[in-house]
Order: structure tokens, then C-alpha cells, then sequence
């Protein structure tokens, strides 16, 4: 099936405006079944809609993969020369349409893919995990996230939450020997380590909360942590910096998502960097400091990667923008990269 660009990016608007308009920040994907009801009609694709409310349309064991969820925060979207605007249409609305209709191509066209349209990878990505303790394994993955629509995602950090409890007796401030703010805060300068570069890994407090009542020392300091981490690094090594820290306090991990990497000489990062050739653009390999789906699907494939059009800049910003002419070229290069992986393994 070849289907004309003009007719193509008007169906792209189209589908982009409607889910735009839909507001799903994390736990409310569910908002967007009618949209996926109408869009599995329109395009002949089957859709089933799993328990952690995300839409999985088509069948095969290629898979793409992008996030209905956004931050929260709803901007009302709109259309001018050929730019849309409004909340999501960078992350990740507009790589999910560009693939949502790639998949509709590429199976007109004979190919077995599945398009997924997963919840919560702003929170703690329950669709991708659920997706993950499905059974399912695939011969490739590509994870729709915007990377400037002309680099590609080898490798993401890994991440861990971790809460720090500390108890203590309390005391009336007027006459206390000891402030447990004050040396949980002292524990708190020696453990952490701001952010500096990619393969230093980084430990930063994110909550503390303390105190009851203004005249009484807390008998309760809590401490939240978010650990960032490159592929290669021991995780261990920074949680017993921690116990030893506050040897004294509770420590909890509340989550975690390891560090993912893959070679540029994987079949569908070749895949896609030819697709990118193909329409004149160079490439770039690209290292991220967060964290995406591709860590968590990375263990049902030996083949994935992320990619997608759309300004990463302008990611969980007031100012989400992104152009027709960048859905059509992630469009193109999500036909072309499985056209080519499957020209040798499908």
C-alpha cells in the first residue's frame, strides 16, 4: 500500500488533534478507549485493551511501542502551518501516531506488527511491566519517544527510589540536646552526589519531611531518594554507602529500573539508522539520563531501541510542539526500519 503524503499527514493531523484533546496524565489512560475503538475500525486493526488500561492494536512479534500517558497538566491543542501544538504532542503523542499509522501500513502491506499505546510511563510504567510479564517476546521492539526525530536511543540510565525513615524521642525544643534535623542533614550532604555527567552516578534527595509541632524536635525525619545510574555501574555499592549512613533509620526501596544498553551493530538500530539514511538524514546515537520503557521491554526481545520525532527539549514543558513534517519522516522511518529488519529476518 502506498499511500499519498498529503492524505497521509492529514489523517496524522487528524489523529493527533483528537488525542491531544483527550486528557490522560497517568492513571487516567482509560480516556482514550473511544479513540482506539474508532481507530481499530478505522484502520482494520484488532484491538484489545489490557487490565493496566493500555491498547494494544494488530498482532505479530515486532512490536512498536510508544506511552498514551502524559504529565499532568492539560493544554487545550491546536493546528497553525502546519505545527500542532498542546500538552503531549511531543511526549509521547506524536511518536504514537506516527507509529500507529507505520503499523497500519506495514501490515496492509503483509508485515506482522503489534502497535502498543502503554500507560503510566510517566509513574511507574505498569503497562510496560505488565506487557513484560506477558510471555510475549518479540523479534523487535522500537520504543516511540522523541529524540529529535533525527537521533536514536542506545542507552538509557537506570534508576532507583529509595526512602530513608528515621525515628527518634522527641523533645521540647526549649531544652533538646539533640535535633535529629540537623544530623539527618548532615547525613544527607555526605551521601548525596548532584547530577555531573553520564557515567557518574548520581544521588538526589527529593522530600524530606520533618516535624509535628513547633515547639517539639520530630520524632520522625523521612528522606526520599532518586539514584540514577549508568549500564555497568554496581547499584549495590551506592545502597550500602546509604546503610552505613543512616545505619540507624529504615530503608525501603520503592522502585526500580535497571540501566539498559545496546550496540549500534543491533539489527534494529542498523534498521533504523538505514531508514533515517534513506530519507537523507544523518544520524546520531544517543545516550539518555532518565529512564524509558526500553528498559523495562528490553527483557522480552534481543532487539530494541528508541526513536522518534518530536524536540526532546520540549518534553513535560508548557511549550510541546511539533511539526507534520516531523510525524511523516518518524512515519517513514518506522515503515522503512521493519521493512528492512525483515527483509533478513521475518
Amino acid at each position: 500500500m502506498q499511500l499519498d503524503k498529503e492524505l497521509l499527514l492529514q489523517r496524522a493531523k487528524q489523529y493527533l488533534l483528537e488525542l491531544a484533546s483527550i486528557y490522560t496524565p497517568s492513571g487516567e489512560e482509560a480516556r482514550a478507549t473511544s479513540f482506539f475503538e474508532k481507530v481499530s475500525k478505522e484502520l482494520n486493526l484488532d484491538l484489545k485493551i489490557t487490565k493496566t488500561k493500555s491498547f494494544l492494536l494488530g498482532k505479530g512479534d515486532l512490536l512498536l511501542a510508544s506511552h498514551v500517558d502524559t504529565v499532568p497538566g492539560f493544554i487545550e491543542p491546536k493546528e497553525e502551518g502546519g505545527t500542532i501544538y498542546g500538552r503531549g504532542v511531543v511526549d509521547a503523542k506524536g511518536p504514537l501516531i506516527s507509529m500507529l499509522l507505520a503499523t497500519w501500513i506495514l501490515n496492509e502491506n503483509g508485515y506482522k506488527v503489534q502497535f502498543a499505546g502503554l500507560s503510566d510511563e510517566e509513574n511507574k510504567s505498569s503497562g510496560a511491566r505488565e506487557l513484560a510479564n506477558s510471555g510475549n517476546w518479540y523479534k523487535g521492539i522500537i520504543i516511540g519517544e522523541p529524540t529529535s526525530t533525527t537521533k536514536i536511543v542506545i542507552e538509557y540510565r537506570g534508576v532507583t527510589h529509595v526512602d530513608v525513615i528515621c525515628n527518634y524521642e522527641s523533645q521540647h525544643s526549649s531544652s533538646a540536646n539533640f535535633n535529629p534535623i540537623l544530623e539527618v542533614s548532615k547525613k544527607l550532604i555526605e551521601v548525596s552526589q548532584l547530577p555531573t555527567t553520564y557515567d557518574k552516578p548520581s544521588i538526589v534527595p527529593t522530600i524530606i519531611k520533618a516535624g509535628e509541632y513547633v515547639n517539639v524536635t520530630p520524632s520522625t525525619v523521612y528522606l526520599h531518594f532518586d539514584i540514577r545510574y549508568p549500564y555497568g555501574f554496581k547499584l549495590d555499592d551506592i545502597l550500602l554507602k546509604l546503610k552505613e549512613e543512616f545505619a540507624s533509620c529504615e530503608i525501603k526501596i520503592t522502585e526500580q529500573v535497571p540501566p539498559v544498553k545496546v550496540s549500534a551493530n543491533d539489527k534494529i538500530v542498523k534498521s533504523l539508522y538505514k531508514a533515517l539514511l534513506l530519507q537523507n538524514i544523518k544520524p546520531a546515537f544517543v545516550r539518555k539520563a532518565g529512564t524509558s520503557d526500553m528498559n523495562i521491554l528490553s527483557a522480552i526481545t534481543k532487539n530494541i531501541a528508541t526513536y522518534g520525532p518530536g524536540d526532546s527539549k520540549l518534553e513535560h514543558t508548557s511549550y510541546e510542539k511539533i511539526t507534520l513534517e516531523e510525524i511523516f519522516i518518524g512515519i517513514t522511518t518506522y515503515t522503512k526500519a521493519i521493512e528492512d529488519l525483515c527483509y533478513s529476518d521475518c
